[in-house]
């Protein structure tokens, strides 16, 4: 999935980790460094401040409404897609695009 960023928004990445297994059990790392970049690292090594793991979906609505400012897409966004699922992927990014 691509979206493009106008320079008028801001984003904030979401990794979603352990989509392979059942969704009581995903993690969701926040962060407004893309994913691989050299600026992103682990949350308690060189992350930023920003950087923030939510433990369930629930808590990823919250802390994009209430401490990001962000409108929470909907859970379906966060689900893998069948070709992501079929290569075995882990963790997968989704962009959350705020335009301000």
């Amino acid at each position: 999935m691509r979206t493009e960023h106008l320079p008028h928004q801001t984003v904030v990445w979401v990794t979603v980790e352990q989509v392979q297994q059942r969704r009581t059990r995903w993690t969701y790392w926040l962060s407004e460094d893309k994913p691989g970049s050299p600026s992103c690292g682990p949350l308690f090594g060189r992350g930023h401040p920003t950087d923030m793991i939510c433990y369930s979906y629930t808590e990823l609505f919250t802390c994009l409404r209430l401490i990001c400012g962000y409108t929470p897409p909907p859970p379906d966004y966060f689900t893998p897609t069948h070709e992501e699922l079929d290569q075995g992927a882990q963790w997968i990014v989704r962009s959350v695009v705020n335009p301000r």
